[in-house]
C-alpha cells in the first residue's frame, strides 16, 4: 500500500494541474472573444467549415476543429492539419483546441461538438467552451441508444451545449422549443435559422440549409452577407461528404453514391429524395445533391454496419422507405445478430436481404449487378468507419 505521504504528494500535483487547466482555459477565453460551438445531429462538420471560411474571409483570425470522418485542424492560414492522438477521443481536445488557437493569435475558435452522452455535451460547453454562440444544425433520429427515442428527446440532449448568457443558432427544427425553454433557463437568445434567399444560389437545398444556418450565425458577428458567402463558396469541403459519379462495376456503368456519413434515415431519405423527407428539417452535411432523382426500386443498398452503432440498423430498417424499397439490401461490416437480422428482413418482406463481410463486397457487388440488370445504382449508407468505397469499387469517387 503507498506510503500516506506519497498519496498526499499524488493529490497535491493533481490539484496544480487541476488549477492550471483551469487558469489556462480563463486565459484562452479572455483572448479568444468569439467561440462557437456546432452542434446537431447532421451537417456539423460542413457548418463548422462554412463558418470559419466566413470568419476567414472577413480577415478574422480563426482556428477550427471538424471531428466528422476524419478529425481536422483548420489553422487562420487556411491551412489544414489532421489530428493526432495518442488514445481514445476525449472531450479534452476542446481544452487543447483553445490553447492552440491562443497560442495561434486567434481571435475566433470554431468547435464541433464531438461528444454523444448528454452529459459530455454538458460538460464540453459548461466547462471547456464557454461558447459566446451555440449552433444546432439540425435534430435528428439518429444514437437514439444515448440521446432519446424521440425528436424532443434528441432536442433535450443537444440543448446541453446551449451557451449561459450567449446566443443560440438553431437550424429550422420541428423541436425548437425545447431549445427555447432551454435557453431562457440559461438567459440566453434563440435565433432560428431558416431558409434564405441569399443563399438560394448555394446549389442543392442541403447546402442551401447548411448555409442558412452558417449565415445566421455570421450575420450574428455583423459579417456582410457578401463576404460571408464568398468565404463560404472558398471552404474545403469536409472528407466525409457525400460523394458521387458514375463507375463502371460489373461490366456496366452505374450511378454510385457514398451517403456512408448520412448517418439517419431521414438524411438518407433527404439524399435519395425520399418521399418522406420534411422541409421543415436541416442538412446531412452533404454536398450536393447528388442522388435526388434515384427510384429506390432500381438501387442495391449497401449498408456498413458497426457493433457500437446497433441500434441505427434498426432505424434504418425501421423508417427509411429507400432501404425497405430497394431492390436489393446488402449488409456489411460486423456481423449483425440475428434478431436484427430477422427484424431488417420482416420490414423488407419479400426483398431481399443479403449479408456480406468487407471483404467479398466488391464481387459480390459485381455478381448483383450481372443479375438485376434493370439496377441503375448503388448507395452506401450507415456508417463511414471500416468502410473503403474506393478501394470496393476500384474507382474513386469525387
Amino acid at each position: 500500500m503507498p506510503h500516506p505521504f506519497v498519496i498526499a504528494i499524488c493529490l497535491g500535483v493533481l490539484l496544480l494541474l487541476g488549477i492550471w487547466e483551469h487558469l489556462s482555459r480563463d486565459r484562452a477565453r479572455r483572448l479568444l472573444p468569439i467561440r462557437i460551438h456546432v452542434n446537431g445531429t447532421r451537417g456539423k462538420s460542413t457548418v463548422t467549415r462554412l463558418i470559419w471560411g466566413a470568419l476567414h474571409e472577413a480577415g478574422i483570425p480563426a482556428m477550427a476543429k471538424t471531428t466528422g470522418t476524419a478529425a481536422r485542424l483548420i489553422l487562420p492560414d487556411g491551412s489544414e492539419r489532421p489530428v493526432r492522438r495518442l488514445a481514445p477521443p476525449s472531450i479534452r481536445e476542446q481544452l487543447w483546441l483553445l490553447r492552440r488557437a491562443r497560442r495561434a493569435g486567434a481571435r475566433a475558435v470554431v468547435a464541433e461538438c464531438m461528444a454523444i452522452q448528454p452529459e459530455l455535451q454538458g460538460v464540453s460547453e459548461r466547462d471547456m467552451v464557454g461558447a459566446t454562440i451555440g449552433v444546432i444544425t439540425n435534430v435528428r433520429l439518429d444514437h437514439t441508444d444515448v440521446m432519446g427515442q424521440t425528436l424532443d428527446e434528441i432536442a433535450e440532449s443537444l440543448a446541453n451545449t446551449t451557451p449561459v448568457g450567449g446566443t443560440l443558432v438553431v437550424g429550422g427544427s420541428r423541436s425548437l422549443s425545447v431549445f427555447v425553454r432551454r435557453a431562457a433557463r440559461l438567459g440566453c437568445r434563440v435565433v432560428e435559422a431558416m431558409p434564405d434567399d441569399a443563399v438560394s444560389h448555394a446549389g442543392s437545398r442541403w447546402e442551401q440549409a447548411n448555409c442558412s444556418v452558417a449565415l445566421a450565425v455570421t450575420r450574428e458577428l455583423g459579417i456582410p452577407d457578401v463576404v460571408a458567402l464568398e468565404g463560404m463558396r472558398k471552404a474545403r469541403p469536409d472528407p466525409g461528404a457525400v460523394r458521387e459519379q458514375h463507375v463502371s462495376v460489373g461490366g456496366r456503368r452505374v450511378r454510385v453514391v457514398d451517403a456512408t456519413a448520412a448517418n439517419d434515415p431521414e438524411s438518407l431519405a433527404l439524399l435519395l429524395g425520399g418521399a418522406e423527407a420534411p422541409r421543415d428539417d436541416n442538412d446531412s452535411g452533404s454536398a450536393g445533391d447528388p442522388a435526388g432523382q434515384c427510384d429506390a426500386g432500381r438501387l442495391i443498398a449497401v449498408y456498413n454496419h458497426r457493433d457500437d452503432r446497433g441500434t441505427r440498423l434498426l432505424a434504418f430498417a425501421d423508417h427509411c422507405r429507400d432501404i425497405q424499397n430497394a431492390a436489393r439490401f446488402v449488409v456489411t461490416g460486423d456481423r449483425p445478430s440475428r434478431s436484427v437480422m430477422r427484424r431488417v428482413r420482416l420490414r423488407r418482406g419479400p426483398r431481399p436481404v443479403r449479408f456480406v463481410p468487407r471483404g467479398r463486397l466488391g464481387p459480390a457487388l459485381e455478381d448483383l449487378l450481372r443479375a438485376q440488370p434493370a439496377v441503375s445504382g448503388i448507395v452506401f449508407c450507415g456508417n463511414t468507419k471500416g468502410l473503403d468505397v474506393r478501394s470496393v469499387l476500384g474507382a474513386p469517387l469525387v
